[in-house]
């Protein structure tokens, strides 16, 4: 089915986070999908009706105005048809709200033209007729309850275009039967605009819970396979235990590093008593504590050659929190110093960038805040937050939002003293520390703010992205502090409640922290995101 297929390329763009809400973008494809897979068929059902209407009032009636009546009705059908052709063809997906103006177009005016047929062909002197011509309308508006209630003001609008026009024209005859006629006419509309509401609620429950499971199915895929990747591709030995200490999985570097074969390895009871103890002493710890150590000399059960290695153990929950297992990461220590210096860059640096991340930053500032110096010097820490870059990365893809990234870390690196420091935090965040050789005072809160206001000059203006030229500005909120008394914390408070201002009063400003910014950072709960930042 069309919209099922469509929803393989709503999970795609569904949400990343599975506590988050379903996006309105995409119950509104899923919608859109489904009403042009149901339109073939009421529109060529809605065509043979209207040729066998057409024959009926024939004769009744000039037929140039029913000839009239009926291509243009046939006109609108085969453009509706030829859209939904090319929707088919996958020219939709990024047009949504167009591709349902253009049905809404097309039924609508379809609804419009049977609406007006109950007008223009009512014949009061032949009931036969006149009963015919309800008859049909009622049953042109019921199929319609059924294929458009996905969008419900759509369907509410295509049955009241065609019943309340026939039901006033009975209504306005003035007769008793006529009379009758016409409420008969509104009571069916209120029970199929009734039908439509309930049915669209159906539907759009049903379409939302699809377009979840499928969004979570893509999401679950893509952990397995983001796992297996690592897995498979670790430069260090992994192996997953269950939890009797049976080896259930193992990778092709742990293969490697014990010299091993899989088959030896499949099965083996690490917990037995002719294991190596001190192995099974980690797995136990991992088991009944969560985490496990061994560091050693490990015999493959019947070698000769032992290898000297780590092991670092870590249980496995199932969601009622009940232990089911665990995995161990292995280092084979011929290794170890190539090994240890790539967990410290890992470890304190930031991957994309090559800038320091926010532990080694405030690792630094700590540092400073606890050293004593016999020199009076200012210290200053700056926050900074690119404007409008989820915009520049939405739009020129997320290479082009990693390549400017990396040049902006550039630039901040190129305005750097020796005893300055800058970090990535997160995303687009970045911090800095700059120290002055004066005393904490006016005079050194002005060159704090000249030395920050020509670093937001340089990390402002045009970069070179995916070919073009985009135009960069960045909003930055800083505190002045002495370096020989300080509390890190405080500082890094100071600063993000500073930055909260500068991009609250617009883009590409900068702010220095005020005292009475503190009722700012307490509405807007910054503390507990510096908190967070420190704790990470």
């Amino acid at each position: 089915m069309l919209w099922k297929l469509k929803l393989a390329g709503v999970a795609q763009y569904g949400p990343v986070d599975a506590d988050e809400p379903l996006s309105l973008c995409d119950l509104e494809a899923a919608k859109v999908a489904l009403l042009y897979e149901n339109l073939w068929q009421p529109v060529v059902s809605s065509l043979v009706v209207a040729a066998f209407t057409a024959a009926i009032l024939w004769s009744a009636h000039s037929p140039v105005a029913v000839m009239a009546w009926f291509l243009t009705l046939g006109a609108i059908s085969l453009l509706r048809l030829v859209f939904a052709r090319w929707y088919e063809q996958g020219t939709a997906s990024a047009h949504q709200k167009r591709w349902l103006y253009i049905f809404s177009a097309g039924s609508l005016g379809s609804a419009a033209l049977w609406g007006a047929a109950g007008v223009l062909f009512f014949a009061p002197t032949d009931p036969t007729q006149t009963a015919a011509l309800a008859v049909i309308a009622c049953g042109i508006a019921a199929g319609g309850t059924t294929t458009l209630s996905p969008v419900k003001w759509l369907g509410v609008g295509f049955i009241s275009l065609i019943l309340l026009p026939l039901a006033a024209v009975f209504l306005l005859r003035a007769t008793m039967l006529s009379i009758l006629m016409g409420i008969v006419v509104l009571v069916f509309l209120a029970l199929m605009l009734t039908t439509c509401i309930r049915f669209h609620r159906i539907i759009h429950d049903n379409i939302a819970l699809k377009v979840s499971v499928e969004s979570r199915k893509a999401q679950l895929q893509e952990c397995e396979n983001r796992y297996r990747s690592i897995f498979d591709h670790s430069p260090l030995g992994v192996l997953h235990f269950d939890r009797n200490g049976v080896i259930t999985d193992c990778n092709e570097q742990l293969l490697k590093i014990l010299g091993g074969t899989r088959d030896s390895f499949m099965g083996y009871r690490m917990l037995d008593r002719s294991a190596n103890q001190q192995v099974a002493q980690g797995v136990r710890d991992s088991l009944e504590k969560g985490s496990g150590y061994f560091e050693g000399t490990f015999y493959l059960p019947g070698a000769e050659k032992g290898t000297p290695l780590r092991a670092i153990f870590n249980g496995v929950n199932c969601d009622n929190n009940h232990r089911i297992g665990g995995m161990a990461i292995v280092e084979d220590f011929t290794e170890r110093t190539r090994h240890e210096a790539t967990i410290y860059r890992q470890a304190y640096y930031d991957s994309l960038t090559d800038l320091p991340n926010r532990r080694l930053f405030i690792e630094r500032l700590m540092s400073l805040c606890k050293e004593s110096s016999n020199r009076e010097r200012t210290g200053v820490v700056m926050f900074l937050d690119l404007d409008r870059f989820k915009m520049i990365n939405d739009t020129f893809g997320h290479a082009a939002g990693d390549d400017l990234l990396i040049q902006v870390a550039k630039r901040l690196e190129a305005h750097l003293g020796d005893d300055d420091m800058a970090a990535r935090l997160s995303g687009d965040e970045f911090v800095m520390l700059k120290l002055f050789d004066w005393p904490f005072d006016d005079r050194a809160e002005e060159m704090a703010k000249a030395c920050l206001e020509t670093l937001r000059s340089k990390l402002g203006g045009f970069y070179h992205l995916e070919s073009q030229q985009v135009e960069v500005t960045p909003s930055m909120g800083y505190t002045c502090f002495n370096a020989d008394e300080c509390d890190h914390a405080e500082i890094l408070k100071q600063a993000d409640v500073a930055m909260y201002q500068a991009k609250a009063q617009g883009r590409a400003r900068l702010c220095r922290y005020r005292p009475e910014m503190r009722d700012v950072m307490k509405k807007a709960a910054l503390p507990d995101r510096v908190t967070s930042l420190i704790d990470r």
